[in-house]
């Protein structure tokens, strides 16, 4: 971790922040990953198109001071060569904190689109399959975002100006006609036990109106062991957009090190009248720990994907990654 120290920030969000932080503390940190990929399924016949092995890096620098309006702090993620996100953060302590966000995804009802125990370093069940889909999404470019807890209940809110769209100094961005809106909150009702509801309005460029999004759930951690339930409802404007899930799992600390999951999830799409079969995604994974390495493994499939009888995909992935 290298410390950079007493460099000026200034002109924050834009023309809509305008302040000056003093002596803001500077920090670096990063990641290496090595990955090995195996696909396989009916969509492409378990082949592996090209060099299964892969390399990634990322550096975030992070840095924070005072100003006027509460502790600033930003956040600016480069993932290879490209910059992967970034976060504008004003914490106002018992106020609260408003975020500018840049793919990120800090705030609003996407925080909770999946809830479910994982492993260290797992995927979501669905994720890198063609099942990943059908879940709650909302837009975090170009996102505003405000967070706080009132008697024990966790809010987080979310708005997206125009469906979204990320632009620069005195520049603004196309995006989709209507603004992303969104909400999630949080509760633990009791100890290791955490309910949690979000519901989001988001942009649909091909229709008129808003998509509507719903998603709820529960958590319980008992000793090493996590279960969490979570259900999910999309009601798009197009024709045959809408879809419902519901999701479990369970994850279990071995030791200090290591960590195993399994995850479900059963999807039903289309409207009432269509005839489609219900796509099905499982996830199983497992991680150790050893200092600043983290070995991990995850095997993702997806059956019936998006509907159609006995299509399959899937995804394996071994992952070494060193944190500095």
């Amino acid at each position: 971790m290298n410390n950079l120290k007493k460099i000026g920030l200034t002109a924050l969000a834009g023309s809509m922040v305008a302040v000056s932080a003093q002596a803001l503390e500077m920090s670096v940190s990063g990641t290496a990953k090595m990955t090995y990929v195996s696909e396989g399924g009916s969509v492409n016949n378990g082949d592996v198109t090209g060099n299964p092995y892969g390399f990634d890096q990322t550096v975030a620098f992070n840095g924070s001071g005072d100003s006027p309006l509460g502790t600033v702090s930003l956040m600016h993620v480069h993932s290879g060569s490209a910059v992967s996100s970034s976060l504008l953060t004003i914490d106002m302590g018992d106020s609260g904190k408003l975020t500018l966000d840049n793919g990120v995804g800090a705030n609003g009802a996407g925080t909770l689109k999946d809830k479910l125990p994982r492993a260290s370093g797992a995927e979501q069940a669905w994720d890198d399959t063609d099942g990943d889909a059908y879940y709650l999404d909302t837009s975090s470019a170009g996102a505003w975002g405000y967070s706080n807890t009132f008697g024990g209940i966790s809010l987080t809110v979310g708005y997206a100006k125009g469906g979204g769209g990320f632009t620069g100094d005195d520049t603004n961005t196309d995006a989709g006609d209507d603004a992303d809106k969104s909400f999630g909150v949080q509760y633990g009702l009791m100890d290791g036990m955490n309910v949690f509801y979000g519901y989001a309005e988001t942009d649909n460029a091909t229709a008129v109106g808003n998509n509507v999004e719903q998603t709820g759930g529960i958590t319980y951690a008992a000793g090493p062991v996590t279960l969490g339930y979570q259900m999910t409802d999309i009601d798009k404007e197009t024709v045959g957009g809408d879809n419902d899930s519901k999701m479990y799992g369970i994850a279990i600390n071995m030791n200090d090190n290591a960590s195993v999951s399994y995850n479900r999830r059963d999807v039903s799409l289309g409207d009432s009248n269509m005839t489609t079969s219900d796509h099905e995604d499982t996830g199983i994974a497992a991680s150790y720990t050893m200092g600043n390495m983290t070995l991990s493994a995850f095997n993702n499939k997806a059956n019936n994907v998006g509907g159609t009888a006995d299509k399959e995909d899937e995804v394996t992935q071994v992952t070494i990654s060193f944190a500095f």
